[in-house]
């Protein structure tokens, strides 16, 4: 069926925004500042309108439809530009708004960031929500060009001439073990290293890590017994297991001081990994989403030679 836009209620386009991001006709409900019976009779013209039933209730809420996804990225592309359109001027008040903000983080980069972030925005923006992800890292650049994501914090670099970079945090990668590892002793030799058993992450969507990166060109082999999704589960692993794991250095040291395991240097030269964030350029000059970048680059210079993960 072909769409008529005069016909179209453009106040049925924020609804469906709404429920794509809650996932929940309530919590929709409470961010439009509509009823529910409201929000569910909006949803019911525009399925009409669309053809299309865009969500399947189920007991985890309002399921979208592979066709929802599809559409939202060019919903929220389209709303976006319309509001700046409209006041491509209006400042962005943090202390009364209520705009929820969509951000890709690995585990390392939530537990490194957003416990001080989330005091931040409890005292400065209270209304401000963030809704944070890990996503494949395929899918990063089609996601902030579509506005599914607002901001990606990762060490990945796309050849991509609309993504916007700016360097947050440099890491260095330690050898973490239990306490009395034999691989230790003395200290941690290349030798050592390359015979013992590992616990690693794996490739993202055929990219390798820094790490991999480091060994293949210093032809450097690993024997990977144990792939994890993570990086926090690694030191409960090592820490009862004969494994070697390599990990960010302010992780180790957050975890050293809380389980029995010990810290070793990586037994080859390799250069600390960069974390940095990042943005489509069409978002530049949002003035919402530049305050929250510049929140975001001002709190990453804090924890520069900090060593806690909570950023004390």
């Amino acid at each position: 069926m072909k769409l008529n836009l005069r016909h179209l209620d453009l106040n049925l386009l924020l609804v469906f925004d709404a429920l794509m991001q809650e996932q929940n006709l309530s919590r929709a409900a409470v961010r439009l500042n509509l009823s529910q019976p409201a929000v569910s009779n909006a949803l019911a013209r525009l399925r009409s309108q669309l053809d299309e039933p865009l969500f399947i209730r189920t007991a985890r809420g309002m399921q979208p439809t592979p066709r929802a996804h599809v559409l939202h990225g060019s919903v929220r592309q389209a709303l976006r530009l319309l509001q700046e359109g409209l006041d491509p001027s209006s400042e962005f008040d943090p202390a009364a708004s209520d705009q929820t903000f969509s951000l890709s983080m690995n585990d390392y980069a939530q537990a490194r960031l957003l416990p001080a972030l989330s005091r931040r925005l409890q005292s400065a923006a209270p209304k401000v929500r963030l809704a944070v992800r890990s996503d494949a890292a395929d899918s990063l650049p089609a996601w902030l060009t579509t506005g599914l994501l607002d901001l990606a914090v990762d060490y990945l670099y796309f050849d991509d001439p609309d993504l916007c970079y700016q360097p947050l945090l440099e890491e260095q990668l330690v050898v973490i073990g239990r306490i009395d590892h034999p691989a230790f002793e003395p200290q941690l030799s290349l030798k050592a290293y390359e015979q013992s058993q590992h616990v690693a992450i794996p490739d993202r969507g055929g990219r390798g890590s820094p790490l991999e990166i480091v060994l293949g060109s210093a032809k450097v082999q690993r024997h990977v017994q144990l792939f994890v999704p993570h990086y926090l589960s690694i030191p409960l692993i090592v820490a009862q297991s004969d494994l070697l794991g390599t990990v960010p250095r302010r992780l180790a040291e957050h975890f050293c001081a809380l389980m029995p395991i010990r810290i070793a240097e990586l037994p080859l030269v390799a250069p600390p990994v960069q974390v940095s964030l990042i943005w489509h350029r069409q978002q530049e000059r949002v003035p919402g989403h530049r305050w929250l970048r510049e929140e975001i680059i001002a709190l990453a210079a804090r924890f520069a030679g900090q060593t806690e993960l909570s950023g004390h």
